[in-house]
């Protein structure tokens, strides 16, 4: 269920945005996706050390700590180019100079930290035996499919869902 969360967050802004549609939609809307995947991240990962009943391994919670930092730059980045785009005149796929490619550029950034951290939490993950390393091994493919900048961060999601709704019993044999 968590996991529909940001698309549909995503999709309510688009149609919920003032006219005009477009370009900038799409970057607003993108961040809305970005912020409300950090936020389903960041609960996720409170219910998991939860169920725990103990902290998650610091290496999980620094290459969280890293996607999350990513995610954020990636969201602020979309929020300053459809910032940029709202108030031009004409061809509205390209806004101000320096918002536009300002914006851009700090997605770009967030984009690759997201990557990287997701990566970085797939190894994480598996060698601190949150979870199996067949499991690591999905959230590594998932760190690039789909790629961070339509949505990040799918695997570090798929680890914390899995960690989360795992059985005790297969808590045990780890």
């Amino acid at each position: 269920m968590s996991a529909a969360i940001p698309p549909a967050v995503a999709i309510a802004t688009a149609l919920l945005a003032p006219d005009p549609d477009g370009h900038w939609t799409e970057h607003l809307s993108g961040a809305a996706l970005k912020a409300s995947q950090l936020v389903v991240l960041i609960v996720l990962a409170g219910l998991v050390a939860r169920r725990r009943r103990r902290r998650l391994p610091i290496l999980v919670l620094a290459a969280l700590g890293f996607v999350g930092v990513g995610i954020a730059l990636q969201a602020f980045g979309d929020l300053e180019v459809a910032n940029s785009i709202w108030g031009t005149t004409g061809d509205p796929g390209f806004g101000d100079g320096e918002g536009y490619e300002a914006g851009h550029d700090t997605s770009a950034l967030g984009d690759l930290l997201v990557l990287l951290g997701g990566l970085a939490f797939a190894v994480a993950a598996g060698s601190t035996r949150l979870v199996r390393p067949a499991y690591a091994v999905v959230a590594g493919l998932l760190a690039v499919i789909p790629p961070p900048f339509l949505w990040p961060a799918v695997g570090v999601m798929f680890v914390l869902l899995h960690e989360l709704t795992s059985t005790r019993a297969s808590d045990a044999q780890r």
